[in-house]
């Protein structure tokens, strides 16, 4: 049996957390749980929202990549790590990802990252210019491809 009281007190919880920014289903429920709400409450919290239209893993996906992409680019596979992570199924990342332009995301890094490596010799600039991409998650021939271009579009 459902506690009335409890359920309601889940579902404000869940708005609250909503209010603040949107969460995937599994981190909502993630949350609740550890907040001490039981299963079947939580359980309860989630038909509402579910009812309500308050719960989309795919506009949260879609959020996701775009905040990412926007604040700190990351290669397609950390991405894919990090949306399954955050509750994101296989299936709906694969989706999701399918029109991530890593190699783009990739330049963007690169050129910004690029300004604060000035004061090295050219071969330290690559060296660390291809590490830090590479510990963003980019695969390397995209690495590869973007520091060439970079380094052939630099004045002598």
């Amino acid at each position: 049996m459902i506690d009335e009281s409890a359920s309601h007190e889940a579902i404000a919880c869940s708005l609250r957390l909503l209010a603040i920014r949107n969460h995937s289903r599994k981190e909502l429920v993630g949350k609740l749980l550890k907040k001490g709400f039981r299963q079947d409450t939580v359980e309860a919290a989630m038909s509402y929202l579910d009812e309500k239209k308050l719960l989309d893993d795919e506009a949260f996906g879609k959020e996701l990549i775009s905040s990412r992409s926007k604040r700190r680019p990351i290669g397609e596979r950390s991405m894919r790590f990090e949306l399954t992570r955050k509750g994101i199924p296989d299936d709906l990342a694969s989706d999701l990802l399918s029109e991530y332009d890593s190699a783009e995301l990739c330049r963007v890094a690169a050129e910004k990252k690029f300004v604060s490596l000035k004061r090295y010799d050219p071969s330290q600039q690559k060296k660390k210019l291809e590490s830090f991409l590479r510990n963003r998650g980019f695969e390397w021939l995209i690495i590869k491809e973007t520091v060439e271009r970079l380094f052939k579009n630099q004045p002598s």
